[in-house]
């Protein structure tokens, strides 16, 4: 209780003081909620925030700017030209007597499956069936 005492006689509170304490803090409350929020303190930006405003946007331009120089720098992949493509891709086998299609498709392609090559043989020629006559001109895939 002795500690109480001194304190209040080193500094005595009166109801004047404190309502004046009050006044201030209120008058500041007040000022603080007039002023707009740009007035009390400058935009500060985090690291994160300047890499996003800045670095970002740097570094999509700098991939942007290294796709249109690879479009434009590199060389084409596909060149067109006006010379045959190479080897023939059919030749034309005119029908013995006797002959069957299934031995014209195993002469054709050896390694294919006859079958197979006999389904390319009909396809390219336009054959409803397997029948052959003599002299018909057949185009057969080459190897």
């Amino acid at each position: 209780m002795t500690a109480l005492t001194l304190s209040r006689s080193v500094r005595p509170a009166t109801a004047a003081s404190s309502a004046a304490v009050r006044a201030r803090t209120s008058a500041r409350a007040a000022s603080v909620q007039a002023a707009p929020r740009a007035a009390r303190s400058p935009l500060q930006l985090t690291r994160r925030g300047r890499f996003f405003l800045i670095g970002l946007p740097f570094v999509t331009g700098a991939a942007a700017l290294l796709v249109v120089a690879a479009v434009f720098l590199l060389p084409p992949t596909v060149k067109a030209s006006t010379e045959p493509a190479g080897a023939p891709v059919t030749h034309s086998v005119t029908v013995q007597a006797d002959q069957t299609l299934w031995e014209i498709a195993a002469v054709a392609d050896p390694q294919r499956d006859t079958r197979e090559v006999m389904n390319d043989i009909a396809e390219l020629n336009g054959l409803t069936s397997s029948t052959l006559h003599t002299g018909q001109v057949l185009e057969v895939p080459s190897r």
